[in-house]
């Protein structure tokens, strides 16, 4: 069974039936440029051992980048191409990493541990279209709690959402990250300057987007039986 096959067979409910689907031959490893590799090792590493197939679903492109995990079974991203409907006011880092990858859209086979579990795009420059304004609407939280909202929404936008709303967030200038987080029982977030519960979050071990980057791909690094 072949990557595309496989992922089908594990997200039936991506494509219709009546879609029109290409998939072309796969090759070995997609690789980041030098000056995007230096702020995202491990992402590059994880990245250059894959397995990369061009898939186009009706008039979209995507690659289909895979591994083999420790388990046995196949596991991977779809991920848009780069250099797409880049927005233009992305930290520098996040900019340059788009126009060598895409982001994820999708995952199959996931390790149960990734904090990529549950989310819909990752990285991508529509989902950076978005910026933290809607933390306004959770505004009684910190009313109630007795204290101001310590960020300016419009600083700050979307590397992650999960279907429940959760948020991933970047700081457009120096590259902090904070989660947003008003339905989790995560155990590696304390909550960020005062805020209270259910709102702002640090993560621990992130300051920066290359730290939540480089920590997922470790995590699926971690079950291709690689750790560097």
């Amino acid at each position: 069974m072949n990557d595309w096959d496989t992922f089908i067979e594990s997200i039936p409910w991506f494509v219709d039936a009546a879609a029109n689907v290409h998939v072309s031959k796969p090759r070995n490893g997609l690789q980041l440029p030098s000056s995007v590799s230096v702020n995202f090792p491990l992402l590059a590493n994880l990245l250059s051992r894959s397995l990369v197939t061009p898939v186009s679903i009706n008039d979209t492109h995507y690659h289909l980048v895979a591994w083999d995990a420790s388990d046995g079974q196949r596991m991977g991203w779809l991920c848009l191409l780069p250099g797409e409907g880049i927005p233009n006011n992305l930290h520098p880092n996040h900019t340059e990493l788009l126009h060598s990858f895409g982001g994820i859209v999708e995952r199959f086979n996931e390790p149960d541990d990734t904090w990529l579990l549950n989310h819909n795009d990752a990285l991508t420059g529509r989902e950076a279209s978005h910026d933290a304004s809607f933390i306004n609407d959770y505004a009684w939280a910190f009313n109630d709690a007795g204290v101001d909202l310590p960020i300016r929404p419009s600083e700050y936008y979307s590397l992650a959402r999960e279907a429940n709303g959760n948020t991933t967030l970047c700081h457009r200038e120096t590259a902090h990250v904070l989660l947003f987080a008003p339905d989790h029982a995560f155990d590696f977030v304390v909550p960020f300057d005062g805020c209270p519960e259910y709102t702002l979050y640090r993560i621990n071990g992130v300051v920066t987007l290359g730290d939540w980057v480089d920590t997922i791909a470790l995590q699926w690094l971690r079950h291709t039986g690689k750790s560097k």
